[in-house]
């Protein structure tokens, strides 16, 4: 999609009346539909400009909420060799119902604080490039039935699976076709996040046809398995959100911590949006 702001601040640095400040508003949600694909696509801006301080680059928050879209990477980088004179003081992403590289996000909310944009590039050109990402808070939510579906797609020796979310446990019930073995499989386990973004099944129950597996089969599906969903390998978060605490609850997967923008991986590119 390219970076989420290149009209929300466009009149940083100016300083904007509240008529001004709802017609960009308007241009940033029409910019942003515009780019992210799906027939219901619903997106909408609310910006704060930060008083007086809005003439000298400030802004006191943003926030973006869309919904009903799929993308296939990261929508917003830093570019730290830019300018980092604009100030916007919070950055509110709240995104629901959308498939990021097959996976269906229940919900992915981001607040981040202290953030830097190039202001001299916003005067000038009328373009916002983010320079500089706080660390605030990150939680994604996916429901019982979106793992299931991302599953199956992942893993080729998986052919149908059903999962179930409750109490701080995970049951996925199926039929596979491993190397040793045709048969349905049941497991029983908990997730934690390992390296900050792989959610790993672990303290794993598993059943062949209802027997209790082995010790060496447990680990060679452990093996294929894990991890379940790799927030940077298979999703393209490049470290965006560092998992620190997973909750399993009334079939909902919500993990949750550290969150930033983050840098830009091909500096090759420093202006994709142009």
């Amino acid at each position: 999609m390219g970076p989420l702001l290149p009209f929300l601040l466009l009149g940083l640095g100016f300083g904007l009346s509240s008529v001004e400040t709802a017609r960009f508003e308007r241009a940033a949600a029409a910019d942003i539909a515009s780019r992210l694909s799906g027939d219901a696509v619903q997106v909408s801006v609310n910006i704060v400009p930060n008083g007086i301080a809005a003439a000298w680059g400030e802004v006191s928050s943003a926030t973006i909420a869309a919904s009903n879209f799929s993308l296939d990477q990261l929508p917003l980088f830093t570019e730290p060799d830019r300018s980092q004179y604009g100030k916007l003081h919070r950055l509110r992403i709240q995104l629901s119902d959308f498939r990021l590289r097959g996976l269906l996000v229940s919900e992915l909310t981001v607040d981040i604080p202290d953030c830097r944009f190039d202001l001299g590039l916003a005067r000038s050109e009328r373009k916002l490039r983010l320079t500089r990402s706080g660390e605030g808070l990150g939680t994604v939510k996916i429901t019982e039935d979106s793992l299931a579906e991302y599953i199956v797609g992942k893993y080729a020796e998986i052919k149908s699976v059903t999962v179930r979310v409750y109490n701080d446990v995970i049951w996925v019930e199926g039929y596979g076709e491993f190397l040793f073995v045709k048969t349905d499989f049941a497991i029983i386990a908990h997730i934690v996040a390992v390296d900050g973004t792989k959610l790993t099944l672990t303290d794993a129950k598993i059943y062949f046809d209802w027997q209790r597996a082995d010790p060496a089969a447990v680990q060679i599906l452990l093996d294929v398995l894990n991890p379940v969903i790799d927030l940077d390998a298979d999703l393209g978060l490049f470290g965006a959100i560092t998992v620190e605490r997973v909750r399993l609850r009334d079939g909902v997967l919500e993990a949750s911590g550290p969150a930033r923008i983050p840098i830009k991986p091909d500096a090759a590119h420093t202006d994709n949006s142009s």
